[in-house]
């Protein structure tokens, strides 16, 4: 088949769509299959990297709302013109939309769209006044635009809420990344991180959403402690600067701000740390970054959101925490710090567990709906 992964974000800023985008691609594109990723360019295009061939198409601006980023994208004159070209001679069997809903290059490739179409919808508005209205939006836009989809997924219950039930059923395939980076040869840590302090490590965008403030609030409580912890924050974002003056103005010690990191740096982030925390409160449809964690023998502590709830099953599911409860997170937290052999334990359980979400098992799942979709969409014709 020839497919077409369509991407409103970046694919050279880190983030889940992006690598699952991206590791989805290449696992098709072992199965024999040929894939082309559509995504807008930010600022300066990057160097090429390995995997599905990227062609940006138009421009994309980020901005904030619900406490996250967003970036929205569109194809304007000579980039508007081949864009028409590619999809319209492309010859491409399927075109992949994920979360559709952000504007507009989507759309634009959508109405030009001849053959089969396949949308993921990852987004799970915030329980906030903009996030009900969001969802609100959602469920009157799908009533009109599921129904023109020959393949609908979301990667797991916490999107069905705010889409309409018409159009082709649903299917829920969770996001996929390659997970060998983290599951095998996993690099030493590093010496600064190895001085027998328990290192907690969050790693994320620095936005209300990613629930940050709320671990370092639990870590100011585990400060007043006799415990011998480090806490590791990777990521940048608009509250970088308020989280250091936080932690500032409470004296916190032993708090390191690593800022923005790569993919092929990830690996080592989750080698530096005895804990993982993914604090997030709302709006998480998934978790990469908990699978990551899990790949890479790390236990995580995370909270109980609809999204992570998918992911964290089993033994997993012991240090779920209600979300926003900064108490429960820094009870969780000590448990673990406290506790060897229990990291030990959920450093094995990990592993296992989380490969049931690696590209390569997942992609074929995503063949076999690529192929219902393509019947779907000839039956559709015929009629």
């Amino acid at each position: 088949m020839k497919i077409a992964q369509v991407c409103p974000y970046d694919m050279d800023r880190p983030g889940g769509v992006q690598a699952h985008i991206r590791d989805l691609g290449a696992a098709l594109e072992a199965l024999g299959h040929e894939v082309t990723i559509l995504a807008p360019l930010v600022g300066e295009q990057a160097p090429p990297r390995n995997g599905p061939r990227v062609v940006r198409l138009g421009r994309a601006r980020r901005i904030g709302f619900g406490g996250t980023a967003y970036e929205i994208s569109i194809a304007l004159g000579e980039e508007k013109k081949r864009l028409a070209s590619l999809v319209e001679t492309g010859c491409f069997d399927v075109m992949h939309y994920h979360t559709m809903w952000t504007p507009l290059l989507p759309f634009q490739v959508f109405l030009r769209s001849k053959t089969a179409n396949v949308a993921t919808f990852h987004d799970t508005p915030a329980p906030t006044f903009e996030g009900r209205m969001l969802a609100h939006a959602f469920r009157a836009m799908s009533r009109m635009l599921l129904p023109k989809l020959d393949g609908v997924v979301t990667p797991s219950e916490a999107p069905l809420g705010h889409l309409a039930r018409v159009g082709p059923p649903v299917t829920i395939l969770p996001p996929c990344t390659d997970l060998s980076r983290f599951a095998s040869a996993r690099p030493a840590r590093r010496p600064r991180f190895d001085d027998g302090r328990v290192n907690i490590l969050f790693l994320g965008r620095l936005e209300t959403r990613k629930g940050a403030a709320l671990l370092l609030d639990a870590y100011r409580k585990l400060a007043s402690e006799a415990l011998a912890l480090r806490l590791i924050i990777a990521g940048k974002g608009e509250m970088e600067q308020s989280l250091r003056e936080f932690a500032a103005a409470h004296a916190l010690p032993n708090i390191e701000f690593v800022g923005g990191f790569t993919d092929e740096e990830a690996p080592q982030l989750y080698a530096d740390c005895d804990i993982f925390c993914a604090p997030a409160a709302y709006g998480e449809s998934f978790g990469i970054v908990i699978v990551e964690a899990l790949a890479s023998a790390k236990p995580v502590v995370a909270a109980a959101n609809a999204g992570y709830r998918s992911v964290l099953t089993g033994e997993g599911a012991r240090f779920l925490t209600p979300p926003g409860d900064v108490d429960a997170l820094a009870d969780a937290l000590r448990t673990l710090a406290t506790d060897s052999a229990l990291r030990a334990k959920l450093a094995a359980w990990g592993p296992p567990h989380a490969m049931a979400y690696d590209a390569r098992a997942v992609a074929p799942r995503f063949v076999a709906l690529y192929e219902e979709a393509i019947a779907r969409f000839k039956a559709r014709k015929a009629i």
